[in-house]
């Protein structure tokens, strides 16, 4: 260890010049970091799903789209009818739109006796209040629109808006909406008030939610980091030293997302304040060793620096094996954005190891050694608390055993409430923008999640078959019932107000009409592409398509089933139905994120274990070192389930994050446990001494991380927020773990030997 760890102290230009290409190289490569604004990004890896609605997508077009929607006294009046149409043809001559949908440019069914046409429906805005009446009834009388371009009452209207899918283009969708909001703005006057909802907008969100977030939080943990180094060493050189560090541990592992062409997302943003936090554990295990007494024992300072980096050298790389091995055990998810998250943070642990042992010494060197070595008499009020800290849980080792075990089992109790599922909603906050709109749209007019049900025929021109058109029908009458369902749209809605139009508006004749070829007439009658986003030209693959307004994944996922359960009950030997859909996704994002909790998490530990095993030479120790780092992973899903937090794609991580780190101190305290035990102290002064030498970076470290994950909670985006809140709770409980919990386990079994 002593020839390993000395390298850079013998050789510190080298060493030097080595770390600093090294950063130079990942450093130049920041500028081209991505910000992914796609919440699509979230997908499992090979989900049969996915690719069956890549395939509708290919049939029947992209179904992303968003509602631009408004509230007026009236909107059958000339002013607000004439607005409509010029913003609907404004929206169409936009590039980045390929369809537009409003009372403005729809189409409309207008039949006589066994006759209709196909017009638009504003061709022109009424002059008299009779016409004006009239537009009113024929609009609040044609089901396709309400709801959906129209509300119930006739107060609310919207414009529903499709845009081209050019992921090539970078932030397409941000100025998309941009443009669009500055076309809306020369419309908005007398108080008209226009609200955007649906998954452009909320993708944009989410991108913009993450640059504001790193903007916040990577200056303020470098602020709170810097008052907390120099609380505990009182030592501007160190401090900035420790800046230095962590700056280009956090640039580099910034430099190697842009290299490997990860993005930035709500998973991967919380990557730079977790590398500032960690990139500081083993600096502070360096600096706490910088004694004056090695410093005048020592003939020169380099051969001090030399024995100091010896002496932290293993445990220092064993944290860094473990935390990388916590991180690396996400890597088994089939979630593309975790295993991305899991490649970078692990990354960002050999940085912090790498320039901490090679950057790091040849900097120490630079600077006059009487400048930042320091009498440990010093720090007596320190020592004096850890002291008094090991007699407690000497003389109470007992009664902290017996309340640490009774919390886990009030952990395990409350994790029973934890409930899987992830809510895009809730991911913003109530007095969001974006949360005010959606509110708006889903309360007025109809939700903004799709979900579609595809029906599939083996024979050309099936669905001109009223039979099948029929079973179309039939499954929108069964959704409609559900809960969270607000309307749905399929190729029999036309056909329906076809009929009724050929039938002189007769609402009686809004039906499926019984003979085919009267099908075959209504289709060559009907002059108008609206009916292709729902069948395909050879009228053998037909769409329903489902708006809903339940954002919950757990009760999303019980729709689903209900829906394949009728569809099941339903089936036809030559139909094929499936229930497709970017709810769908969600929900199955969701279970894969489960699934691989439990995957990651038996690994780690597992991998974790083997490693201490190795290190320690003792299966009981090994065994004892495990019980503080469980302990706070108990207490945090004690905690969710308490509060009721959901287990959603950030809060899974936290358990294996967790664990990786929380072992770190563990690590620190036994290996220190054992070279004193090895040298012949008895277990209660050797458990006295590991406290004194080990208490004030274990303390330090803990608290940094509690920054490091704290300023978390300053996030516009919820799970973030709770990411932080969680993590920073499982560092304080892993800190009482290591010096409360595992020595007074320690003490206990000194009694009862």
């Amino acid at each position: 260890m002593k020839s390993v760890s000395g390298i850079a102290v013998r050789r510190p230009k080298m060493s030097f010049v080595f770390g600093a290409v090294v950063a130079l190289f990942f450093l130049t490569c920041i500028p081209n970091i991505q910000t992914i604004d796609n919440v699509d990004y979230f997908t499992v890896d090979d989900d049969p799903d996915f690719a069956f609605h890549k395939e509708i997508k290919e049939i029947f077009g992209d179904d992303e789209f968003f509602v631009i929607s408004f509230k007026q006294p009236d909107i059958f009046t000339q002013p607000v009818l004439r607005m409509l149409k010029d913003v609907a043809a404004e929206l169409e001559a936009h590039p980045g739109i390929r369809d537009v949908q409003s009372l403005g440019n729809v189409d409309y069914v207008d039949g006589a006796r066994e006759y209709f046409e196909v017009r638009k429906f504003l061709e022109s805005v009424p002059a008299t209040p009779h016409d004006l009446e009239l537009l009113r009834g024929q609009a609040l009388t044609t089901p396709l629109y309400l709801d959906n371009l129209i509300s119930q009452d006739g107060s609310t209207a919207a414009l529903i808006v499709y845009p081209h899918d050019r992921p090539e283009e970078k932030e397409f969708r941000a100025r998309l909406l941009r443009d669009v909001r500055d076309l809306l703005s020369l419309h908005e006057k007398d108080g008209l008030v226009f609200h955007l909802a649906g998954n452009t907008v909320t993708n944009v969100s989410l991108s913009r939610y993450v640059q504001d977030d790193l903007k916040t939080f990577i200056p303020l943990t470098y602020v709170l980091i810097s008052v907390v180094i120099w609380i505990f060493f009182r030592n501007l050189r160190l401090t900035a030293l420790a800046l230095v560090n962590i700056s280009v541990c956090v640039g580099s592992t910034m430099g190697f997302m842009a290299l490997m062409g990860v993005a930035m997302h709500n998973v991967t943003s919380v990557v730079p304040s977790l590398v500032m936090a960690l990139a500081l554990a083993d600096t502070v295990h360096i600096f706490a060793c910088l004694d004056k007494k090695i410093l005048d024992a020592s003939a020169r300072p380099q051969d001090a620096l030399t024995r100091i980096l010896s002496g932290v050298f293993m445990p220092c790389f064993l944290t860094t094996l473990t935390t990388a091995v916590g991180f690396l055990s996400l890597a088994v998810s089939s979630i593309p954005p975790i295993r991305e998250f899991a490649y970078v943070a692990s990354m960002g642990m050999v940085f912090e190891f790498f320039f901490s042992f090679v950057l790091l010494p040849p900097l120490l060197l630079c600077f006059n050694p009487n400048k930042i070595y320091r009498k440990m008499a010093e720090d007596s009020g320190m020592d004096s608390f850890l002291l008094k800290l090991n007699h407690i849980v000497s003389s109470r080792s007992v009664i902290i055993c017996m309340f640490c075990a009774g919390m886990i089992i009030f952990s395990i109790y409350c994790a029973k409430n934890i409930t899987v599922e992830t809510n895009l909603v809730e991911y913003f906050s109530k007095k969001s923008d974006l949360r005010k709109d959606l509110d708006f749209v889903q309360y007025n007019l109809s939700g903004v999640s799709t979900l579609d049900i595809s029906v599939r025929a083996n024979d050309i021109d099936a669905f001109t078959d009223p039979k099948n058109i029929l079973i179309l029908d039939e499954i929108q009458e069964y959704v409609k019932k559900l809960p969270g369902v607000d309307t749905s749209v399929s190729f029999a809605d036309y056909i329906k107000e076809m009929n009724k139009s050929f039938h002189d508006e007769d609402p009686e004749f809004y039906s499926i009409p019984e003979q085919r070829d009267l099908v075959a007439q209504y289709l060559l009658l009907y002059d108008s592409d609206n009916i292709d986003d729902y069948v395909n030209t050879e009228f053998d693959h037909a769409r329903i398509l489902v708006r809903i307004s339940e954002n919950s994944s757990a009760r999303q996922a019980q729709l689903i089933q209900m829906v394949r359960d009728f569809l099941n009950a339903s089936s036809r030997q030559d139909l094929d139905m499936r229930v497709t859909g970017t709810v769908v996704q969600q929900v199955n994002v969701i279970q894969a994120v489960t699934n691989g909790l439990v995957s990651s998490m038996a690994l780690a530990l597992g991998v974790i274990a083997l490693i201490m095993f190795a290190v320690l030479r003792s299966i009981r120790i090994g065994l004892l070192s495990l019980i503080p780092n469980l302990f706070p992973l108990v207490l945090n899903f004690g905690v969710m389930g308490m509060l009721r937090i959901p287990l959603d794609t950030s809060t899974a991580l936290i358990s294996v994050v967790a664990l990786g780190i929380a072992v770190d101190d563990t690590i620190h305290f036994l290996t220190e446990y054992n070279t004193l035990r090895n040298s012949g102290l008895e277990r209660v002064e050797a458990l006295e001494q590991v406290m004194l030498r080990k208490g004030k970076p274990i303390l330090t470290t803990s608290l940094i991380l509690c920054i490091g994950f704290g300023v978390l909670v300053f996030s516009n985006f919820v799970p973030t927020f709770y990411f932080g809140l969680l993590s920073a709770l499982v560092m304080l409980t892993a800190l009482a773990g290591d010096v409360l919990l595992l020595p007074a386990i320690m003490h206990l079994r000194t009694k009862m030997d």
